[in-house]
């Protein structure tokens, strides 16, 4: 009996290892300057109607503030993209202590479930560029 308990647990401990490396997310690069990077994942996108929801991740250079006032030095952003109306919501935030969104969850924003106000993508912005890869590629 005991060896079948330790075969029943080996195989869930596989099981459970080789799912921890799927959920990783490959981010593509968007936009790059000295001092910030910016990119998205494609396996995120998901499209409902004229809406594709999609994250993006920024990474800096140095530490900068977070609305919090802590030190951060990445962030994932969740966002909705109107592809017909050329407008944006962000859904929500979340700031890194490290880079590549690794370390210590130092703040997080969500926007208010109430009628949140859509903005206007800015040419040349990485948003006008995640605009293009989600809206004019067919859904994922």
């Amino acid at each position: 009996m005991k060896a079948f308990s330790r075969l029943r647990f080996a195989v869930l401990l596989a099981v459970c290892a080789a799912g921890c490396g799927v959920a990783q997310a490959e981010w593509a690069e968007l936009m790059k300057d000295d001092d910030i990077t910016y990119a998205w994942d494609k396996e995120s996108v998901r499209a409902i109607h004229i809406n594709r929801y999609a994250w993006t991740m920024t990474n800096l250079g140095k530490a900068t503030k977070a609305p919090n006032g802590e030190d951060y030095q990445s962030s994932m952003a969740r966002w909705r993209i109107q592809c017909k109306t050329d407008s944006f919501i962000k859904l929500s935030e979340s700031y890194y202590a490290k880079p590549e969104g690794k370390g210590r969850e130092v703040a997080f924003y969500e926007s208010a479930d109430w009628r949140p106000r859509d903005a206007a993508i800015r040419p040349g912005s990485y948003l006008s560029l995640l605009k293009k890869q989600v809206c004019t590629n067919p859904e994922p």
